[in-house]
């Protein structure tokens, strides 16, 4: 298993990629649910946790039985510097307390006249903050 930082920094845990799995359908097994919020599974829903074959031991004398047992919830996915503008020069992003930055991104100076780069970067930088604006 391998861990995964959330947005505020704890770490979580998350499930190992396969990369092939064995498709196989099991026709009539009794499948008994312990989850943590709803009572029934929901279609389309995802569960993280374990599923296993009960032992004749436990009272599996009808044939397979099987227990899911849900563990925890899905990975909340979190998008960290959301770009709100994106350029040749410069890109702006979001910050998770609610400021902009301004970010300039790497650009080779060699073959471009420096007049000229200045010209399009001030250009650049105006149309981005006009974009900004009006979402403010």
């Amino acid at each position: 298993m391998g861990t995964k930082r959330n947005c505020e920094g704890s770490a979580q845990y998350e499930p190992r990629r396969i990369a092939t799995l064995k498709k196989n359908m099991l026709l009539c097994v009794d499948l008994q649910t312990l989850l943590q919020d709803d009572n029934l599974l929901k279609a389309g829903k995802v569960y993280l946790g374990t599923l296993r074959c009960k032992l004749p031991s436990e009272g599996n004398i009808y044939g397979d039985q099987y227990e899911f047992r849900e563990v925890g919830t899905p990975l909340k996915t979190c998008r960290r510097n959301v770009h709100l503008f994106e350029g040749k020069y410069v890109t702006i992003t979001l910050r998770s307390n609610g400021s902009t930055r301004l970010n300039f991104r790497n650009t080779e100076l060699n073959d471009i006249d420096i007049d000229t780069f200045c010209l399009e970067l001030m250009n650049e930088i105006r149309q981005a903050l006009k974009s900004l604006v009006g979402k403010s």
